[in-house]
């Protein structure tokens, strides 16, 4: 009898803690996941010497999800911007976000939008560049994920250089620069 109450109190202990854990994993997850897709689409980008983008499932919201491609006959542009099956080559895709995990606007993060548009583009030498030429303001991007308590950035400068950092750690904002 002891040892079931003592088996109960603990669960009644680690319940919190674990489903804490499983948010912050799903956090760091959705993170890592955005920059992998940023990275294969400069990798490719590169590769192929041809522009690559990352845009919204819905082209409009990052909690859609996202789809990185190769803009292979060229013809994206800020009225046009959506991926052709058939035409473009798919470079990697990714499902909306948990229902947990949320985009935040709230700090300033660029959001990857520019000019109105939700996109990361890079050339064929690895650069983010935007759609008019030039550079994202500040020489970088980040987009912000939460869960509630905590959060985690995904910066990408210019010259293609990324990484995931927490929002509160020095160094993790935009004009800190890499």
């Amino acid at each position: 009898m002891v040892t079931l109450v003592l088996v109960s109190v603990m669960l009644v202990l680690a319940a919190p803690n674990f489903i804490a854990f499983q948010r912050n994993s799903e956090l760091t997850t959705t993170a890592n996941s955005f920059l992998a897709t940023l990275s294969a689409a400069r990798a490719e980008a590169m590769k192929r010497q041809l522009r690559t983008f990352v845009i919204p499932h819905d082209g409009n919201d990052w909690s859609s999800g996202w789809r990185a491609f190769v803009d292979v006959d060229g013809d994206v542009s800020p009225t046009a911007f959506s991926y052709e099956e058939g035409t473009d080559i798919l470079v990697s895709e990714a499902d909306g976000l948990a229902p947990t995990v949320a985009i935040d606007t709230s700090n300033g993060a660029t959001s990857f939008a520019h000019s109105g548009v939700k996109y990361a583009m890079f050339n064929g030498s690895g650069f983010m560049s935007l759609m008019g030429g030039g550079f994202p303001s500040g020489g970088a991007d980040s987009l912000d994920f939460h869960n509630g308590s905590e959060s985690r950035r995904v910066l990408a400068s210019s010259a293609g250089r990324m990484r995931v950092c927490k929002p509160t750690d020095a160094g993790c904002s935009v004009s800190a620069g890499f």
